[in-house]
């Protein structure tokens, strides 16, 4: 597996899918979730205002950008109260973002950390949950864990650091065995 950390805007992203997470407590979103609320006319916000989407945990949405984007898909994945948030809601987020992009057969990935600078939680650990749910999530659905799978995770130049110690973290965790390599874009 093939994980670059990426720290630019979300417009320069290549990937198939981007997943981001949403809170139901954050109107109108922010981070990832609100840059491309803005470069999609405030469509999030929109559906947030009019009660059609809410950020529960695991509500699970599906955008199209419509051009707007270089991507195909956009997929946003409740969390529920930032407030609320945990290791445990940051790694079960993981497993359901695998098995939702398994079951759309999506060969390219990205997402962020949701709440990376939002809450008291360390970032490394945030984001050594989330991809460590994501890789178990993977290999729950029979998704080879090989070097043709490319992730990319969204991060930001304040936490950049952070965010490249829980992937080393991650890595150590995950043992000998695993085919990683980590890239900072």
């Amino acid at each position: 597996m093939e994980i670059n950390i990426f720290s630019e805007s979300i417009d320069r992203l290549k990937n198939d899918v981007l997943t981001l997470g949403f809170f139901s407590d954050e109107r109108p979103p922010r981070g990832y979730c609100g840059q491309l609320d803005w470069r999609l006319n405030g469509i999030i916000s929109t559906l947030m205002a009019q009660g059609r989407i809410e950020g529960t945990f695991l509500e699970k949405v599906l955008i199209s950008p419509n051009g707007r984007m270089p991507l195909s898909k956009v997929l946003l994945i409740g969390l529920g109260d930032l407030a609320r948030l945990t290791y445990d809601t940051l790694y079960t987020t993981g497993r359901t973002m695998a098995q939702t992009l398994s079951d759309m057969a999506c060969d390219e990935y990205a997402f962020d950390i949701p709440g990376t600078g939002k809450c008291e939680l360390d970032v490394a650990q945030m984001a050594a949950a989330v991809v460590s749910g994501f890789t178990e999530g993977l290999a729950d659905n029979d998704v080879r864990d090989d070097d043709t799978l490319s992730v990319s995770i969204l991060g930001d130049e304040d936490h950049m650091a952070e965010i490249i110690l829980g992937m080393h973290t991650f890595k150590v965790a995950a043992g000998k065995g695993a085919h990683i390599t980590i890239r900072e874009s």
